[in-house]
Order: structure tokens, then C-alpha cells, then sequence
């Protein structure tokens, strides 16, 4: 046989082979992992499910960051495209909510605990550290809806250690590829 023959028989039977591994599973052989892109088309994170993803940062933290639907104007989700989720809430040990920024302790094991918050400027994700909560006294509150001032010691916190603009770092819209 001639090497352009044994060349053919060889790639005929891998070929037969990965479609027999794909049939087993039922599911087609994958082109490599999946990802979440921004509109740049930069790969933003890692999908932990469907909600949550987990963002490589700067620093060589990988933080879960949580992702929702785009509606259209008539309600319903938009196929194949997310935007940043908010709604969480970062307390801070100053009364302007400036400065010792703290978060809730995670529930996801192995997982940050985070924060996403709507500003003016965007989401912003905070990121606690890595370590056994604490209590701290808590001055005021970051919600989507504002700086509020309260008074209160609060347990199961985490210092923030990084903080970064979704909305900027990473445009949406966002898709899975």
C-alpha cells in the first residue's frame, strides 16, 4: 500500500472512532470548552452553571460572577445572549461607603464570596478574600439603590480584596460559545 492509502485508512478509522464515542454519549463530540465571550468578543469566564461563571481577574482569582437573561421589549428572553446580573449588596465599615468594603460569605463550596452592585458606572463585582468569615461593625450599606447609613454588627462577613467594573471589563452582551 501506498502512504497516501494507509494515510486514508487512518484518518477513516479515527474518524469512525470519535463517532462511535460520540454516539455512546449521545452527544457530539465538543470543539474544546465552553466559554462566556463579551460583545468584544473577549473570553469573559469559565460557566459554573447556568446562572453563575467564574472570572478570571487580573490577579489570578477566578470569582463567580452571576449572569441573567436579555428581555426584548415584549418580555420574553432574548435566544443565546446575558447581560451581568445585580441586586446584591456590599456593607462597609466607613459611613459613606468608601472605604472597608465587605461581603457575605459564600454558600457555593470552593467558591469567593462576591458581591454584584449596580452603580451609575456599571456592575461592579466584589471579590472577599479567601478565609473563615468575620464579624465586623458595619457604617453603611451599598444597595443597586444607593449608599444607606446604618448602624449594626454584622457576622459571616469577608474583606473585599478586588473589585472590578463588569459592565466595562467585559460589555454585554454576553454569550456562551
Amino acid at each position: 500500500m501506498t502512504p497516501s492509502v494507509v494515510a486514508a485508512r487512518i484518518a477513516i478509522a479515527l474518524i469512525a472512532t470519535a463517532g462511535a464515542s460520540a454516539a455512546a454519549t449521545g452527544l457530539p463530540p465538543s470543539p474544546g470548552p465552553i466559554v462566556l465571550v463579551d460583545s468584544t468578543g473577549k473570553t469573559v469566564a469559565r460557566p459554573l452553571n447556568e446562572t453563575i461563571v467564574l472570572v478570571s481577574l487580573a490577579s489570578g482569582v477566578a470569582a463567580p460572577a452571576l449572569i441573567r437573561p436579555v428581555y426584548g421589549a415584549d418580555g420574553r428572553a432574548a435566544s443565546g445572549v446575558a447581560t451581568w446580573q445585580s441586586g446584591g449588596s456590599v456593607l462597609f465599615t466607613s459611613a459613606d461607603c468608601t472605604t472597608g468594603a465587605h461581603v457575605y460569605a459564600s454558600t457555593h463550596a470552593g467558591v469567593r464570596a462576591t458581591a454584584q452592585v449596580q452603580t451609575p458606572a456599571g456592575i461592579n463585582l466584589h471579590v472577599g478574600e479567601v478565609g473563615p468569615a468575620t464579624t465586623a461593625t458595619i457604617q453603611s450599606i451599598l444597595y443597586d439603590t444607593g449608599c444607606t447609613q446604618v448602624a449594626v454588627r454584622q457576622n459571616g462577613l469577608l474583606p473585599v480584596v478586588s473589585s472590578v467594573n463588569l459592565s466595562t471589563a467585559y460589555p454585554p452582551p454576553l454569550a456562551f460559545q
